[in-house]
């Protein structure tokens, strides 16, 4: 073969090399399990709806993990490569029983509050009422009962606490409505969600974080091993929420119709709040809330009394910010 020739066959190779390594990367699928859409978390379906994953080239397939509390074991087994939901479950399988496992970002944090009936106005008359919670031992269980704890509350002494069964908090704002319970946890933007008659028979009686709890209920955990085998994917994926991020801070238009899609919502005020709301609340960049994490791992020692607390750094991963 002439060598003109042999020159033209090693470019042509080189250029289908490149070009199918290329394909290959741009069409990394990745299984992302989220525990509902609500709240900070509407960040990742905003970049899906807005193709920002394949953008970055991604094909990111969002799952739902219902209840929450199986999100950590399907990360472990492997069934789903991120976990986009709340940190408390990644800390503890963490700190109790050194799982593998790092959280990576967090898409903001959840402004979590107390809200009551319309005719409590102070702690003290939450005294002998009932407060609903999802189910014993979940996550809005725990928060529950350190928020009554840091307001001097005993938990089925002073308050009665009632299992609702509802592990999406609307749903436990819709029953304190409905006058089943007479307090719930739950968070401020799940309002626009509820129409006029329901909005007004709740009241926001003290948000969590004025009394020390910071709940980051949209962040994203991954096994370590991930991030070592996949560091390029990983990367891309975090650069894709970041531009949702921004995305969210501009165009909060968009937000709403992705709350409208995903969420259902499709009340004209409501999702004005939503705007409102999106307009200033994401965070600059997907990195680790250190904050939420201090609350999380300050929750473990009040539930383990032996359990011996690492840095926030044992935690997470900051190598792909």
């Amino acid at each position: 073969m002439q060598p003109a020739a042999v020159l033209l066959v090693f470019a042509l190779t080189l250029f289908l090399t490149f070009s199918a390594s290329g394909a290959g990367e741009s069409g990394a699928s990745i299984q992302l399990g989220y525990t509902n859409a609500q709240g900070a978390k509407i960040a990742a379906f905003l970049a899906k709806d807005q193709g920002l994953f394949e953008k970055h080239g991604l094909d990111v397939r969002l799952q739902r993990v219902s209840p929450g509390r199986l999100g950590v074991p399907k990360l472990l087994a492997g069934e789903i490569q991120f976990l986009l939901g709340n940190s408390g479950p990644v800390v503890e399988a963490v700190g109790i029983e050194r799982a593998p496992l790092a959280i990576i970002a967090s898409l903001g944090t959840e402004r979590f509050a107390i809200f009551t009936k319309p005719e409590i106005s102070r702690v003290e008359d939450l005294k002998g009422k009932s407060f609903g919670v999802s189910t014993p031992g979940a996550s809005q269980d725990r928060i529950a009962a350190r928020a009554l704890k840091k307001l001097g509350l005993t938990p089925d002494k002073d308050i009665r606490i009632v299992a609702t069964g509802f592990n999406i908090s609307v749903d436990r704002l819709r029953s304190l409505a409905r006058e089943e319970v007479d307090a719930v946890v739950a968070a401020p933007d799940d309002l626009p969600q509820l129409d006029a008659t329901q909005a007004a028979r709740v009241k926001k009686l003290i948000e969590l974080s004025d009394i020390g709890i910071y709940v980051s209920g949209a962040d994203i955990a991954v096994v370590r091993s991930t991030i070592q085998a996949q560091r390029d994917t990983v990367r891309r994926l975090l650069r894709a929420l970041d531009e949702s991020l921004r995305l969210a801070k501009t165009r909060s238009d968009l937000v709403a119709a992705a709350y409208k899609k995903h969420l259902e919502v499709n009340d004209a005020q409501a999702l004005e709040k939503v705007k409102e709301y999106y307009a200033g609340n994401p965070p600059e960049r997907a990195v680790p809330d250190k904050k939420a994490i201090a609350s999380n791992i300050e929750e473990l020692m009040e539930k383990y009394p032996d359990f011996k607390p690492r840095e926030v750094s044992a935690y997470i991963d900051e190598s792909l910010n």
